[in-house]
């Protein structure tokens, strides 16, 4: 079902009761290794690709945990996404990385503060980085890319909670079939699926989250399967992708569902994304975020090509279904001094002018990589005229 099409009745009378009963309460509403790897472009050069990546908060004892996340989750939200990847090399650089609860509770306060000065509605945050988990798992061993030792904490929960005190949508992302950097669960296997259900549903039916999202690391480009086909990786990644889709819906209709593939049509399609089947068919994803990391100064066969131009042109022909399509920007590559991709040497006002030219496409937003690079000196010159097209005051 897409995502336009899930506001109900239903759902309207739900909320319409679930507000009554907590005013009648008196409560109140609350809502390994490097990241970088490479991708083959159809320029034949090796480009960088990354890893990737509403009101007060109270609980009672007799009422719970009450999240608001659901009157914004299917709002402009969805129309207007500025988000950011927090991927599991950003923990330390936010001041995450094996903190007593105090400490990490203090500074994922000031992230989420800074995140919503700079605009901010969306975070997807790693939470399932390498066959690991930032949050007590019956499945999964805790994350030493936050943690020395296993905290007495439950930081996945603190991260939703101040997300949503300070009106950001909080998006788990997984990496759905990762066993080591090096190795991946077979994606082949019915017992890979199981495996990636049991993670979801765990994370569904413990955690506020308002959406569950995965990176494009589905079959590894280290020719770990190199005898599978194309179509067969596809079929495989679309079993596991469907049943993620209806298991998630199943619990909560209103939680998303969505995938951010390469920007490279090609390179997405033979890792096994089916973009044609999920830009056509209902039943897959709600959302889709191409990773569009190039510039419109690339140089490609000896020619400087309007190469974030063509791609973004690519991906909104491919969206037969109008599926919300919010583009990945390269906020990592700021300044970057490239042979073949010029631009983000040349100029430091990449950022702004793609956001101007998403939002001219008719897409639904942007999500930037990553959080490091929003408050490190690599992205300062971007950031600084990020926050004078927004108004934001440094």
């Amino acid at each position: 079902m897409h995502l336009f099409k899930r506001i109900n009745f239903g759902n309207d009378i739900k909320r319409a009761l679930a507000f009554v009963l907590i005013t009648a309460v008196f409560v109140g509403l609350v809502p390994c290794s490097s990241a970088i790897a490479t991708e083959q472009t159809d320029a034949g050069t090796v480009t960088t690709t990354t890893e990737q990546a509403n009101a007060d908060t109270q609980t009672t004892d007799d009422v719970g945990y009450v999240n608001s996340s659901r009157d914004i989750r299917n709002s402009d939200i969805m129309t207007d996404m500025r988000g950011v990847w927090i991927a599991f090399v950003d923990y330390k650089n936010m001041g995450l990385y094996n903190k007593s609860e105090t400490t990490f509770r203090n500074n994922a306060s000031k992230m989420f503060k800074k995140l919503k000065k700079d605009n901010i509605n969306t975070v997807f945050f790693h939470v399932v980085p390498c066959n690991d988990a930032i949050y007590p798992s019956e499945y999964l061993k805790w994350s030493k890319y936050m943690f020395a030792k296993a905290p007495s904490y439950d930081p996945l929960k603190i991260l939703i909670d101040i997300a949503h005190e300070n009106d950001i949508s909080f998006h788990a992302w997984l990496n759905p079939y990762r066993k080591t950097m090096k190795k991946s669960f077979n994606p082949g296997k019915e017992a890979s699926i199981d495996r990636i259900l049991d993670i979801v549903n765990e994370i569904i039916d413990n955690y506020e989250v308002d959406g569950i999202h995965m990176d494009d690391y589905f079959y590894p480009s280290n020719g770990q399967f190199k005898k599978v086909s194309i179509k067969k990786r596809k079929k495989n990644v679309n079993n596991m992708v469907r049943q993620v889709y209806e298991t998630i819906k199943e619990t909560d209709e209103e939680i998303l569902f969505g995938i951010s593939p390469a920007g490279n049509v090609s390179y997405a399609e033979s890792i096994g994304c089916d973009l044609k089947t999920w830009l056509s068919d209902d039943g897959y994803i709600d959302y889709i975020i191409p990773q569009i990391y190039w510039s419109d100064n690339y140089k490609l066969n000896g020619k400087k090509t309007k190469l974030y131009s063509q791609r973004l042109k690519q991906w909104n022909a491919l969206n037969k279904n109008d599926t919300p399509m919010i583009i990945g920007l390269a906020l990592y590559r700021s300044g970057v001094k490239d042979s073949f991709d010029k631009g983000w040497k040349k100029s430091n006002n990449v950022i702004v002018t793609q956001i101007k030219q998403e939002k001219a496409a008719g897409c639904q937003g942007f999500v930037l990589f990553s959080s490091t690079y929003m408050y490190n000196k690599s992205g300062r010159k971007e950031m600084k005229n990020y926050r004078k097209y927004y108004g934001i005051i440094e």
